[in-house]
């Protein structure tokens, strides 16, 4: 499939560097999506720098697609465990999805983040707090290799989210406890478009994350987000070249502003990062966090709303 790079920041590529395997997978349907990611990896950095170690499947068990549902949720944790099993130890790779483009070269951010001798970098959902998996950077310690197992095994077990059993680890302090897991965010130039809600574009974007979406698109059509994926870069060619606004909206600027006032983003955070969240207390918040206590039902609430609109004198 023949695909347009999207644009990059001007870069030398004098530096020598350490190959860095990156791990993705990928069905029939999402190529468009694969090739346009390596595009933008092979355009904005030598191509010596990284070793490609992708999966392309044919039906992930019926789910036909790899944008998510629960099949593909064990595929990936599984399927890094099995990276974990493929690099020398101490190793440093990416794991990510294929809805990513890149803008600049990343090794540097890669080992500035990892220097500390941490286990894993993770993206964030919203600049204030979350993570999300889909775009992580990871070393292969026994912490790393005991959090994953521990993911699968939990997903398996409890049929949830990937990312619900994530933060539920890392936030409740169970992964650092358990584990010995030291894990982080990313800086904002590594961004996702969840990350609209929380304000506007930082000054320079090395990653985007093509995470969220404002109208609702079948999991297996990966057309929105290569959309989504080639405004960005039309919007930070635009920047770089001091194009002027014209009286047309440019697409980018309506869709973060939108992303800021849309429902399923509001309902997304307040159920998994708010008032709303299920799930164990995040004793890594500090004490009065909205959302430290967690622990939230809506079939609780919805019956609290039941009893209090019945009448005076009725039946429970």
């Amino acid at each position: 499939v023949q695909v347009d790079a999207p644009c990059i920041a001007e870069v030398g590529f004098n530096r020598p560097i350490n190959p860095m395997k990156v791990f993705f997978f990928y069905d029939s349907k999402f190529v468009p999506l694969r090739d346009y990611m390596v595009a933008s990896m092979e355009a904005s950095q030598p191509a010596s720098a990284f070793q490609l170690q992708e999966d392309i499947l044919d039906d992930l068990k019926g789910n036909n697609r790899a944008g998510g549902g629960m099949p593909t949720y064990l595929y990936k944790s599984a399927k890094i465990c099995k990276a974990l099993d493929e690099v020398d130890k101490d190793e440093v790779f990416l794991f990510t999805d294929v809805d990513v483009q890149y803008f600049q070269p990343i090794h540097q951010i890669v080992e500035d983040c990892m220097v500390n001798g941490t286990d894993i970098i993770f993206q964030k959902e919203f600049e204030d707090i979350g993570v999300n998996i889909g775009f992580m950077a990871m070393r292969n310690t026994s912490a790393c290799r005991g959090f994953w197992d521990y993911v699968h095994a939990e997903i398996s077990r409890t049929q949830a989210l990937d990312q619900r059993v994530v933060n539920n680890s890392l936030y409740s302090g169970h992964a650092c406890g358990e584990f010995g897991l030291r894990w982080d965010r990313w800086p904002s130039k590594i961004w996702a478009s969840s990350m609209a809600f929380s304000g506007p574009l930082p000054e320079a974007i090395a990653v985007h994350h093509a995470n969220f979406l404002i109208d609702k698109a079948p999991s297996a059509d990966p057309m929105p987000k290569l959309e989504q994926l080639k405004q960005l870069a039309s919007e930070l060619h635009e920047r770089k070249e001091q194009v002027q606004a014209t009286a047309t909206v440019r697409p980018w600027a309506t869709f973060m502003e939108a992303a800021r006032g849309c429902q399923a983003m509001l309902d997304y955070r307040s159920r998994h990062f708010g008032e709303r969240r299920p799930g164990p207390e995040w004793s890594m918040l500090a004490e009065g966090h909205v959302v430290r206590p967690g622990g939230y039902s809506e079939k609780a609430a919805k019956k609290r709303a039941k009893e209090t609109m019945a009448p005076d004198g009725a039946d429970g």
